[in-house]
């Protein structure tokens, strides 16, 4: 009985708003349950022939350097930045 207080003390659009997030909650969970078997195989190809062994420009390792470097500086930049005095 006193979880039927609790509902008596909720006006209508509390109860009705309460009904819609319930449902909603339901079906977002639907797409979960849709796939009912699973496929034998799945064959994917993550090869791709760019001609550097299938390495991008950001696997140099060059690039990385110079892009810590440009992070240091960006971070050495902006702390120094509020530490500047003026002599007035």
């Amino acid at each position: 009985m006193k979880n039927l207080n609790f509902f008596k003390k909720m006006a209508k659009t509390e109860i009705w708003f309460s009904a819609f997030l319930a449902t909603l909650s339901i079906l977002a969970g639907l797409p979960a349950l849709a796939q009912t078997t699973v496929p034998e195989k799945v064959d994917v190809d993550i090869t791709a022939d760019t001609g550097d062994g299938g390495a991008g420009w950001y696997a140099q390792p060059w690039v990385w350097v110079v892009g810590v470097a440009v992070f240091i500086i960006i971070i050495i930049a902006i702390t120094r930045s509020g530490s500047t005095r003026r002599d007035v």
